[in-house]
């Protein structure tokens, strides 16, 4: 398994909307390096193409006590426990009981697991995702269930505070599909030091910034929810270029963005060009072949006039908690945004707009096309763009260098795609407002960034034009102080890396062979990320959800962090849906660390869970002195672009 290491400076980006915090406190410089040893591997489906792409693998976490691996499998609705007494040869435990013996008729799926002084608590989403859902407990050692306690709706991820004596949940309150209904986000706070049975869960809602909306949106939050949007009956249509819908007093304007939504078709947003008449509209476009408007289905517009209130709006992803146990970070990733709780007063005290990434900066530079070579060939095309990226992190975690807490987030770049409610546009889809660039056809151009993925949200006065030039995603991993402010960010890196180590088969996707396919979207996509102590370094995991692969980086100075290794098991010549690979790991989704003093080998782990193959895999940490540690240098630009 190939392996590239290098050490470099990180820049630290600023965009437009950003702001960079004064230095952090160094920490030790490394005197170590480290390699991931793959030593351990278990199957969670049969290895059949029934079961790929099936989220059979997502959260791990590790319990010290019993040395077992608790996984959370969406594709069975269970949690499964592997044995990993011996990581070389981990084994089947059986799976924890979410029905409570069938006592429990309303359960949905687990989204999340986290284990503590040999407590397993387990966020599980009601059968109707907008209802409450819980937290459940059960003992580590035995599987046996103890209790469970509401939530919010939706709870996507929970953890334990430092001392294990608060379980903390991240409740999405993510809409329905036709969004007739938007739950609060919201955070469960519940104390278990005086034992689980009495104990009372608290939820910390966002209420009070509800009449903070236009303040924050100044700010740089992202507040679109679409709660109380007009829905439309289409009674007839013409699929023509431009196509027209026929809406009985429809009352919608020139430039106007809307979902249409077809029964037998996604759903698929589209923009006003003409008002016909008081029941007819056209379109600036032909059907997306998509919208399956001939498939003699139901046609619906939703238009995108509704307004959720902030609360509604926040979606909690990801919690971190500060070293202290006294205050809660959590990620709301669709507003691009950071909530602070006050875990002392049980109480959330501010959102923070983390801002955008400027991509024209050197060491910031994408690849932002999936066509960037001659005609429609793929091409590694990395270099400065005029656009913003938005970082929107998924996983947020905290470490601690003297005496400061220090926080990492993998910035992934999710947007909304619901029935009622797409945001997600190419950017030759909409023309762009000639006042914010000196060059148009830049947006225009396939080589260029008219494939580049952004959101019809980014026309600000809706008249039918782009008024900001951000895409989803920072593609990188970010440090940042306890204030949120920017300390550093990986830039480039990660493109860069996996470039030169793929060619053009970078920024690939997780369920098939398909070169530079993610390019347009959000790269590589980083998603899961954790900090680990070895020796007097800290190391970050970062797994990039597309490309596959861990990247790992030296954090011990959370200014300057360094480039350790990039491994990745996958095969990219004989991927696919015929599981064609069936010992490479895609889609890593959760990771756990286990330190030396936990681990079964004596050494730490990285335990790894990848959704697409549906595989936990696990990694024994070596240590080598970093002065002998082989380096490779960093690539430049001009070393890995190339065409197909």
């Amino acid at each position: 398994m190939a392996v590239i290491a290098a050490v470099f400076f990180l820049p630290a980006c600023g965009g437009s909307d950003g702001s960079d915090g004064a230095p952090g406190a160094d920490g030790t410089p490394g005197s170590q390096t480290i390699f991931l040893n793959q030593i351990g591997r278990f199957e969670h489906t049969d290895g059949t193409p029934a079961n790929w792409d099936e989220s059979a693998a997502e959260i791990v976490a590790f319990d010290p006590g019993s040395n077992r691996i608790f996984v959370v499998n969406a594709n069975d609705n269970t949690i499964d426990i592997i044995d990993a007494s011996d990581p070389t040869m981990p084994l089947d435990a059986g799976t924890l009981d979410l029905t409570n013996g069938g006592a429990f008729t309303d359960v949905g799926g687990p989204n999340s697991v986290a284990v503590a002084n040999g407590i397993a608590a387990v966020a599980v989403e009601n059968d109707d995702k907008q209802m409450t859902g819980w937290v459940y407990f059960f003992t580590a050692a035995t599987g046996a269930f103890i209790d469970r306690k509401d939530a919010g709706a939706l709870p996507d991820m929970v953890t334990f505070a430092p001392g294990g004596n608060v379980v903390l949940s991240a409740n999405e309150g993510e809409p329905n599909d036709d969004y007739s209904v938007d739950p609060e986000g919201s955070v469960t706070y519940i104390d278990i030091s005086g034992g689980i049975a009495g104990a009372t869960p608290v939820q910390i809602g966002f209420t009070a910034f509800n009449a903070q909306a236009a303040t924050l949106r100044a700010a740089g939050v992202r507040l679109f929810g679409n709660f109380g949007r007009t829905q439309l009956a289409v009674a007839g249509f013409t699929d023509t270029d431009p196509a027209t819908l026929t809406i009985t007093a429809h009352g919608m304007s020139v430039g106007e963005w809307f979902t249409l939504s077809s029964s037998t078709g996604d759903p698929i947003p589209y923009r006003v060009g003409a008002v016909i008449s008081v029941d007819q509209i056209e379109l600036t476009d032909e059907f997306d072949g998509d919208s399956d408007v001939n498939g003699g289905g139901t046609l619906t517009v939703y238009r995108h006039d509704g307004d959720s209130s902030v609360a509604q709006d926040v979606e909690p992803e990801y919690i971190a908690v500060s070293g202290d146990g006294n205050t809660a970070y959590v990620t709301l990733q669709e507003n691009n945004a950071l909530a602070v709780i006050d875990l002392t007063t049980q109480a959330a005290v501010a959102i923070l707009p983390l801002g955008t990434k400027d991509h024209s900066i050197p060491g910031n530079e994408i690849d932002g096309s999936d066509r960037d070579g001659p005609g429609e060939s793929r091409a590694v095309g990395i270099k400065p763009q005029p656009v913003h990226g938005l970082f929107m992190p998924d996983t947020i975690v905290s470490y601690v260098v003297n005496g400061n807490t220090y926080l990492i987030t993998a910035n992934e770049g999710d947007g909304r795609e619901y029935e009622a409610f797409v945001e997600e546009i190419r950017f030759k889809d909409a023309p762009v407002d000639p006042n914010v660039t000196n060059d148009v056809t830049v947006f225009d151009e396939d080589a260029q960034l008219g494939r580049l993925l952004t959101s019809n949200t980014f026309d600000t006065d809706q008249d039918g034009d782009l008024d900001q030039l951000y895409s989803f995603g920072a593609r990188s991993f970010s440090v940042w102080d306890a204030a949120g402010n920017l300390l550093a960010d990986s830039g480039s890196q990660f493109a860069v890396i996996t470039a030169q180590r793929y060619g053009v088969d970078f920024n690939n996707d997780n369920d098939e062979t398909d070169a530079d396919s993610r390019s347009d979207a959000k790269g590589c996509e980083p998603e899961a990320a954790i900090v680990g102590q070895i020796g007097e370094s800290f190391y970050a995991f970062i797994g990039l959800e597309r490309m596959g692969g861990i990247m790992v980086y030296d954090v011990t100075q959370p200014e300057n962090p360094q480039f350790v290794l990039y491994t990745n098991n996958r095969d990219v010549n004989v991927q696919g849906e015929d599981f064609g690979d069936p010992n490479g790991d895609y889609g890593p989704e959760g990771f756990a660390f286990v330190s030396a003093e936990d681990s079964p080998t004596g050494k730490p782990l990285l335990i790894v869970g990848s959704e697409v193959s549906g595989t936990t895999t696990i990694y024994e940490i070596d240590q080598v002195p970093a002065a002998t540690a082989l380096r490779a240098p960093v690539p430049t630009l001009d070393q890995v672009n190339t065409v197909r």
